[in-house]
């Protein structure tokens, strides 16, 4: 993989985004696509639409038709100033609406959620910054740590955050395990030559085996099970219930198809004249370069390479995936943030980069499909990745701004989590 402002990226996912943006206006409304084979193509403003893609220069087939062809929805104002409720998606289901803030609050509330295990060979360390305080400094406080099987380090561990291991496995050491919060384990803790030190209470539902460990709060392990040598404020031998940290079961999982669907039928593109197949064959390189508003595509497929550039409050849903042969650049700079669901696989053979370091909190990917993704040497994924049936696989340094939700996680490199708590208030504008 090659550098991309510093940061490289291997991804799968979609982005979803909820802070505000201010100053947009009615002038705003157009989209560009460029591409090395079709030179470039505004569309949208308060001009006549163009073809921009479309076989007839009018409303684009399978966009929807929220509006009149040129003319925002009447919610687009109020949307775009920051005004109206940050994205609402609709469920088609129920009926009812979801405000995306209030979604991510809900989703991601740890650096790192697995569905299933979490195997490393090499270090790992989380921490946690804000965003909007300033650039990220390590070793801020947070950066939670989830996973519903079991926890298995082969290096030092280290989590600036509270770890909780829901798998009857519990939790195997080699070397050190250090907790900035509290620690929860439904199994054994265990790791002959192995120490931990957590700096809150200690829950422990099997055996203490290690060499030494050291608790800030109480420990408390059932009496049936053996506890080795312990340093604690206190201690207590009495029953500790399992917990399932990470909502990884059917019902509780976010329903991106359903948002796709409705958001099918129900978007901007009639405004700025953009068609769904806008980047469909895509051969050498195509720029799409999207306003404010929520739009769909049906897929962005081809052998060449794509970029997704994005400098106000977008939305944008893909039906059917992504497939490329090059590489998917999704460019977000500030004040830009963006609202990214795939519906389908994402295969690209090339780089995939991703976001901005400077704002994780404001970039949200979402995956509907299992899929393997991997994180090549030297990746970075700055924002926070939802795909709980998902296999992520990493084969070097890894550095991670945001947070990722994934249903198994094997780490082969350091690997870094940077949590940009600032995700938690994505939804302080979102209606009642």
């Amino acid at each position: 993989m090659r550098p991309h402002s510093g940061h490289v990226v291997m991804w799968l996912g979609i982005l979803l985004t909820g802070t505000l943006l201010t100053g947009c206006t009615r002038g705003d409304l157009v989209a560009s696509i460029h591409s090395r084979d079709a030179g470039l193509s505004d569309v949208g403003d308060d001009s006549p639409p163009t073809d921009a893609g479309t076989s007839d220069g009018g409303t684009p087939p399978d966009s929807g038709t929220p509006s009149d062809s040129g003319t925002p929805p009447g919610d687009w104002s109020t949307y775009c100033d920051g005004q109206g409720p940050p994205i609402i998606v609709g469920d088609t289901v129920s009926g009812t609406q979801v405000c995306g803030g209030r979604l991510a609050e809900q989703t991601f509330r740890q650096a790192l959620c697995t569905c299933e295990g979490l195997a490393l060979s090499a270090p790992m360390e989380t921490d946690a910054f804000r965003s909007a305080s300033g650039p990220y400094q390590p070793g801020g406080q947070g950066g939670d740590v989830s996973v519903n099987g079991a926890f298995f380090a082969n290096d030092s561990v280290t989590v600036g955050g509270t770890l909780r291991v829901g798998g009857t496995g519990g939790i195997q050491l080699a070397r050190t395990l250090s907790v900035g919060g509290a620690l929860q384990n439904s199994g054994p803790l265990t790791g002959s030559a192995a120490t931990a030190s957590i700096a809150a209470d200690a829950r422990v539902r099997g055996d203490v085996a290690l060499s030494s460990i050291t608790v800030g709060g109480i420990l408390t392990v059932p009496p049936e099970y053996t506890l080795g040598p312990a340093q604690a404020a206190g201690v207590r031998r009495e029953p500790v219930d399992p917990i399932t940290p990470c909502a990884c079961d059917a019902a509780s999982q976010v329903d991106v198809a359903a948002l796709i669907t409705h958001h099918a039928g129900d978007n901007d593109n009639a405004a700025i004249s953009l068609d769904a197949a806008a980047l469909e064959s895509i051969s050498g390189e195509r720029t799409l370069e999207l306003p404010c508003g929520r739009f769909f595509l049906t897929s962005i497929t081809g052998t060449g390479r794509a970029t997704l550039t994005i400098r106000a409050r977008t939305a944008l849903f893909i039906q059917d995936g992504v497939d490329l042969g090059e590489g998917l650049t999704v460019d977000v700079q500030p004040p830009g943030e963006l609202d990214l669901f795939i519906g389908g696989r994402v295969s690209v053979a090339g780089p995939l980069l991703l976001g901005s370091t400077a704002m994780p909190s404001r970039v949200r990917v979402y995956v509907t499909r299992s899929t393997v993704l991997a994180l090549s040497a030297g990746s970075t994924l700055a924002g926070n990745l939802y795909a709980p049936g998902a296999y992520l696989s990493t084969s070097g340094d890894a550095d991670v701004y945001g947070s990722i939700f994934v249903r198994h996680l094997e780490a082969a490199g350091p690997l870094r989590f940077h949590y940009d708590a600032d995700v938690l208030e994505a939804g302080a504008a979102c209606p009642p």
